[in-house]
């Protein structure tokens, strides 16, 4: 028991700690993952070496692998994983008054998380055949479906394309960037506003310059973000700001 409880804690701290050393990286789930269980086996074959059992740690590898490996996978197609992480990142190195942690976007088809502080996305499929997905349980061929599905919609179209460029980066196989012609959602409202900067009813002025600014330093076009995303962020400010000033 003393022994799964020190392992638990050694993987804990580890996550934290590579949380902090990449949070400036524009990471997506599946990157971090691998650099945490690539971590993780390599601190594992550092103690077998330091007490000389590295060979017997070869063999209960191998036979552990097809566990391990289906494990990672349900833990990257999680959505609740991305969440997790961040409320750890933030009870532990921020305070109640920390800058906002998220921000959500909603289509018809789609509902967006952005997470600030690596630029993360996660999603939930609201209608058609997908219907109750997370778009990272989701692989490339179902999310190519999913996009032929939501083309009528031009919110839903680009919020999808925005999460396939973030989080799989060659789905395009060399096609140009394009937006989806169709009905975008009305005006924006207060509430829709405050979701996209991640702020909470009361926010001030200097609130919504400061969400702004931090968000557009993850989603701006000529850092490999998004124009739309870009375009959503800028005008929920603009309209903020002119309720606010």
């Amino acid at each position: 028991m003393a022994r799964l409880l020190i392992i638990a804690i050694v993987a804990f701290v580890v996550w934290v700690a590579l949380r902090g050393l990449l949070a400036k990286k524009q990471l997506t789930v599946k990157q971090f993952m691998n650099i945490y269980l690539a971590t993780l086996a390599g601190l594992v074959i550092l103690f077998f070496a330091f007490t000389g059992r590295l060979h017997p740690l070869f063999a209960i590898l191998y036979a552990l692998l097809p566990f391990l490996w289906r494990l990672a996978g349900i833990i990257m197609s999680g959505a609740q994983f991305a969440a997790l992480l961040k409320s750890l990142h933030i009870n532990l190195g921020r305070g109640p008054s920390a800058a906002p942690a998220k921000s959500e976007i909603s289509s018809r088809y789609i509902h967006m998380v952005l997470f600030h502080d690596s630029g993360m996305m996660e999603g939930t499929v609201l209608e058609g055949q997908f219907k109750g997905a997370s778009l990272s349980a989701l692989n490339l061929e179902q999310l190519n479906a999913l996009l032929t599905e939501v083309s009528g919609d031009a919110d839903s179209y680009n919020l999808l394309t925005a999460y396939l460029d973030r989080e799989h980066e060659d789905w395009r196989n060399g096609q140009e960037r394009t937006s989806a012609s169709g009905a975008e959602s009305g005006e924006m409202n207060e509430a829709q506003a405050l979701d996209i900067l991640g702020l909470e009813a009361g926010a001030t002025s200097a609130d919504v310059k400061d969400a702004h600014r931090r968000m557009m330093q993850k989603v701006h076009p000529d850092r490999g973000g998004s124009t739309y995303l870009a375009t959503k962020i800028n005008a929920a400010k603009d309209f903020l700001l002119k309720l606010y000033e």
